[in-house]
């Protein structure tokens, strides 16, 4: 935990660094685009209006400014190099603040810019390049929920009142929460779903989103002790690819509330496991 609560770190590799605390900074304030999306129309001689297709996003920055103050300049100098190395990293990573605690941003570039007011003295600016377009919930569905600043809090569009569930046992029919702001698509987006069970003699296993018509099919008999795995767009079953005993389909999960059935199966266990997604 951030010994500041005016806090900003990075999480590098599974390791999260405050930079508030570690380097004497103090966080002034925090800008981010009200909008990127793309142009998402296209009108043609010939015909009247527009054709309009599903909107689509452009990266934004992320900016913060700080005040910054070392000991003297020596210090000083020592201090930036640090940062810079810290932040010019070679590979994305996500970037985390206190005014939305639960939500991380996928980051791939950082650009550095200081204001000398002294020689221990300085205005300090960082714009990260949010490549994504968007942000993401710190954790994934199935960590339990825990009403804490740290995992599930504000800002994450979750119902008040409703005990979301995300792991079933014995439902053939149950109901699957996405509070992003999104289509969740596994062809873009990170989404796994475990199921075991039994399947029903002579019928073919099937995971059915009624609520947009997605269909996924297993066209081979399995029992309670085999794991099928939908990893992405990826199947498995019992960490073999298996997309050729299948139907092809994908389960893609609408914004809200989603109506999922599990058909020709028996004794079933699922779990779906995915980030929220935020504009």
């Amino acid at each position: 935990m951030p010994v500041n609560p005016y806090w900003v770190s990075v999480i590098q590799q599974d390791n999260e660094i405050y930079l508030t605390d570690k380097f004497p900074i103090k966080l002034l304030e925090i800008k981010t685009p009200l909008g990127n999306v793309k142009n998402s129309s296209a009108s043609f001689e010939g015909s009247d209006g527009e054709i309009v297709y599903p909107p689509t996003y452009d990266p934004f920055e992320l900016q913060m400014e700080f005040r910054f103050k070392s000991v003297d300049n020596y210090d000083f100098h020592l201090l930036v190099g640090e940062l810079k190395s810290l932040l010019c990293q070679e590979t994305p990573y996500f970037v985390r603040h206190e005014k939305l605690p639960a939500r991380k941003y996928a980051v791939n570039t950082c650009d550095i810019e200081l204001t000398r007011k002294a020689s221990n003295l300085a205005d300090l600016t960082l714009t990260f390049n949010c490549f994504k377009g968007f942000s993401e919930s710190l954790y994934t569905s199935t960590v339990p929920f825990e009403y804490s600043e740290e995992a599930w809090g504000i800002g994450l569009n979750l119902p008040e009142g409703d005990n979301l569930q995300y792991v079933f046992s014995d439902e053939a029919i149950f109901n699957i929460y996405n509070p992003s702001d999104m289509r969740i698509n596994p062809r873009f987006h990170p989404l796994s779903i475990a199921l075991t069970c039994d399947s029903v003699t002579g019928q073919n296993v099937r995971i059915y989103n009624r609520t947009n018509g997605t269909l996924f099919e297993l066209k081979k008999t399995i029992k309670k002790a085999d794991v099928l795995l939908l990893d992405g767009v990826y199947p498995y079953l019992n960490d073999a690819r298996c997309g050729i005993d299948t139907n092809h389909g994908l389960i893609t999960l609408e914004r809200g509330w989603n109506r999922v059935q599990i058909i020709n199966a028996t004794n079933t266990t699922i779990a779906f496991d995915f980030p929220f997604y935020y504009r």
